[in-house]
C-alpha cells in the first residue's frame, strides 16, 4: 500500500469512530427526571360565513388620460429638443431636465415653468413620482409615470415611447 492510501484509510477510520462515538453517545436526561406536561385542550372551531371582500378600487380613468396627457406634451417637449439640439438628452430625470432648461450646447430653454419639479430637480408625475427616462435609440425615448400606486413596474404604470 502506498502513503495516499494509508491516508485514505487512516481518515476514513477516524471519521467512523467520531461517527459512532457521537451516535452512541446519550445527550438526553433519564426517564424519571422528565415532566410530562398535560396537553391543551382542543379548542373548538366555529365557521363564521366571510363577509365579501369589498372589490378593488377602480382607476380613475379622467386622471389616467391626463397623466397620458402630460406624457404625450413631455414627447412633444423632447422632440423640440432634439430638433434644436440633434440627439435627446442623455442622463437620470435630474440632469435631463438641467438639459431642458437651457444647460445644453445651444442654451435652448424648453422646459416650461408649469411642469412640477421636485426639490432634486427631478420632473415628477400626478402623484409626485420621478418619471423614469429611458434612451431607446438617438431619437427614441421612453418615458414612464409610476401610476397611482406610486411603484414603478406595476400593472398601473403609464409610458409612452
Amino acid at each position: 500500500m502506498n502513503r495516499p492510501q494509508v491516508f485514505w484509510i487512516t481518515g476514513l477510520l477516524v471519521m467512523l469512530a467520531a461517527a459512532t462515538y457521537v451516535m452512541t453517545r446519550s445527550d438526553q436526561e433519564p426517564a424519571s427526571e422528565m415532566v410530562k406536561v398535560p396537553a391543551k385542550p382542543a379548542l373548538s372551531v366555529i365557521a363564521r360565513p366571510q363577509a365579501e371582500a369589498p372589490p378593488p378600487p377602480q382607476p380613475d380613468v379622467s386622471v389616467e388620460n391626463e397623466a397620458a396627457s402630460d406624457l404625450q406634451r413631455i414627447t412633444i417637449m423632447l422632440r423640440d429638443y432634439r430638433t434644436i439640439a440633434g440627439d435627446n438628452p442623455i442622463g437620470s430625470n435630474a440632469e435631463i431636465m438641467q438639459a431642458l432648461s437651457g444647460d445644453n450646447p445651444r442654451q435652448a430653454k424648453i422646459l416650461p415653468d408649469d411642469l412640477p419639479l421636485n426639490t432634486s430637480g427631478e420632473l415628477v408625475d400626478r402623484w409626485g413620482t420621478p418619471y423614469f427616462f429611458h434612451q431607446l435609440s438617438r431619437n427614441s425615448m421612453e418615458i414612464r409615470s409610476a401610476g397611482s400606486d406610486r411603484r414603478m413596474w406595476t400593472s398601473d404604470d403609464i409610458f409612452t415611447r
